[in-house]
């Protein structure tokens, strides 16, 4: 049962009535300043003037600090706000999260990482071009680009989302101070300014996580109290073995179509290589890639318990149902300055966690987007002298501003976007499948050729663009939705009425699903399998083709294209044999006699 004073407040304040007090704008201002001044501490003490200082951070970060800005930098907005709304509305299987950060760290480790870390290059789509040829490295960095284009926005949309409806701020203020905070301390201080920064940021984030989680509890009445109503609620699902790709998400979703997900996220992006590579040996990466996987399970696993927090305080009164936020994703910033009303400063905290995963993201792909403009599109055009360097090291502070007006502008258009965390998957997809595929292409499979590659990129985005864009249009138009689990308003009151007849009248103004006109069954695939899909469609495709057009001979390729695991199975180089031939007495006694 729901505290009455609870109710009335669930009732008679909206979200945006909710505001921030002065310590709140404190610490949130403290954090932006913070980020400041290590890029200028980075950027006009510690001066970076070539591309391995800037890049690379001089190949002598240690691993904590990487492990840190990896987990910051995967660890967004959409993780912070879209999980938990992912559980209350959907249940908990997100957190078999677990097996999919263990398979996804052990494939990085030993197929991926080897592989880049013995090559050393400062672009990861360089491994294409030497694997492959040319066309394929910028097929590849273009896709590539164009994603972060595409996801950045979406990043900083939604802690400038939570900001805005905490402080009654408009959303298109607040997004462009985030984004110009971000793109100085990136511009001037280059990867040891983002490290650095997205240390500290990831340490408030975290607190702010875990000062949530404790206030949660006790407003709720302990962890057995917890579990046992979101049991009751069918919130508790982690078992859920349904193999059909149509399920929303299942055990195997999260196992296997996330593990691709991740794989591309972190096993394949430039992002995360950047930051291997900055250690100096392979032994140190894999510290890094280890620390990293178990500080993502201990954050995703708190988002899901967060979910269960939520859904029990608001089991018998959902502000979604009564309108009290306007959307899901602002359950948790509603629920946070809810539980934190008595505690000055923690919505602030929190909110600034929120806005620092943004920051560590977007930093992050401004950095490496910008790496791999300039040596994928830049570089072969620039001629050799003296000053390369640093007029290269000028070239990508410019294309990082650049970028940065770029995601500014878009933010304006994800605000009419729909559910974050389905909507953020369902972008990736996109282009993670087939830049994934292209990859492990290249890796696993000996026989694959320019062609098999090229065609089996081209056929993967032209079918993920067409499943994925026509599930988005049929969602549009109501023809299927995906249909939560049950909530409850009986304990919903206003003034002495009770919401029922209210939230009765609101469902009836909702579209019900066309069922006359169902979509397509293609449409209908679960977002969790759009990047496996993509990668096996490469995969296949490039393979066959390969074979069509004439597979190399496995003596010839090089082995330092491939992981170990692929590396003892090739064909060792034969020496060629040359055949000896007997030698005339007559050649051998004149040959003797010119030598005396």
């Amino acid at each position: 049962m729901i505290d009455n004073n609870v109710t009335s407040t669930l009732i008679g304040h909206k979200l945006e009535h909710l505001t921030f007090g002065w310590t709140d704008y404190m610490l949130f201002i403290s954090l932006l300043g913070v980020s400041i001044i290590i890029g200028v501490y980075f950027g006009f003490f510690k001066k970076q003037d070539n591309t391995t200082e800037y890049l690379l951070g001089g190949k002598t970060m240690s691993f904590f600090p990487i492990s840190m800005s990896l987990i910051a930098s995967h660890i967004s907005g959409v993780s912070l706000l879209g999980v938990p709304s992912e559980v209350y509305q959907y249940g908990s299987q997100y957190a078999a999260c677990i097996f999919t950060s263990f398979i996804t760290c052990t494939i990085i480790a030993y197929i991926y990482l080897p592989v880049f870390f013995k090559l050393q290059l400062t672009s990861i789509f360089e491994y294409l071009e030497i694997r492959f040829a040319r066309p394929v490295r910028l097929l590849a960095s273009f896709l590539y680009c164009l994603s972060l284009i595409i996801y950045i926005p979406l990043i900083i949309y939604v802690p400038a989302l939570a900001f805005s409806q905490a402080t009654a701020i408009n959303l298109h203020l607040i997004a462009p101070v985030i984004c110009i905070v971000c793109i100085f301390y990136t511009t001037i201080g280059g990867l040891k300014a983002v490290v650095w920064a997205d240390t500290v940021q990831m340490t408030v984030t975290v607190g702010s996580l875990f000062a949530v989680l404790v206030l949660g509890i006790k407003s709720v009445g302990g962890v057995s109290e917890i579990w046992k109503i979101a049991d009751e609620g069918g919130r508790i699902v982690f078992w859920n073995m349904d193999p059909s790709l149509f399920t929303r998400n299942s055990l195997w979703g999260m196992s296997i179509g996330m593990t691709m997900t991740w794989l591309s996220g972190v096993g394949i992006s430039q992002v995360s290589m950047q930051r291997f590579l900055a250690v100096p040996t392979i032994t140190e990466a894999r510290k890094s890639i280890a620390f990293m996987g178990v500080g993502m399970i201990i954050i995703k696993w708190v988002s899901v318990f967060t979910g269960l927090i939520m859904y029990a305080k608001y089991y018998k009164c959902d502000p979604i149902t009564t309108h009290v936020v306007a959307r899901s994703d602002q359950i948790l910033p509603y629920y946070v300055l809810d539980v934190a009303a008595n505690a000055p400063g923690l919505p602030g905290l929190f909110l600034a966690g929120l806005v620092s995963a943004g920051l560590a993201t977007m930093s992050g792909g401004l950095n490496t987007a910008a790496g791999t403009i300039y040596e994928d599109f830049i570089d072969p055009w620039m001629t050799d002298n003296p000053e390369k360097e640093k007029k290269a090291a000028m070239i990508m502070k410019i294309t990082v501003v650049i970028l940065g007006v770029i995601c500014v502008a878009m933010v304006f258009i994800v605000d009419r976007l729909g559910d974050i965390f389905q909507v953020s998957l369902s972008l990736t997809g996109i282009t993670a499948g087939s830049m994934l595929g292209l990859f492990s292409l290249g890796m696993l499979i000996p026989w694959a050729t320019t062609k098999g590659a090229v065609v089996g990129g081209i056929v993967s985005m032209s079918l993920m663009i067409w499943i994925i864009g026509g599930a988005q249009w049929n969602m549009a138009l109501k023809r299927f939705t995906y249909k939560p689990l049950p909530t409850s308003t009986a304990d919903c009151l206003l003034g002495n009425e009770t919401l029922n007849n209210r939230t009765a009248i609101m469902a009836t103004n909702v579209p019900a699903p066309d069922v006359d006109n169902e979509p397509f069954i293609i449409y209908t695939i679960s977002f969790m399998y759009y990047t496996l899909i993509g990668c096996l469609v490469v995969m296949v495709i490039g393979t066959i083709v390969s074979f069509l057009c004439g597979a190399p001979d496995l003596i010839d390729v090089n082995k330092n294209h491939f992981p170990p695991i692929i590396r003892r199975f090739l064909p060792r180089k034969k020496y060629t044999e040359v055949s000896l031939h007997s030698v005339p007495t007559s050649l051998m006694t004149e040959k003797s006699e010119l030598m005396s």
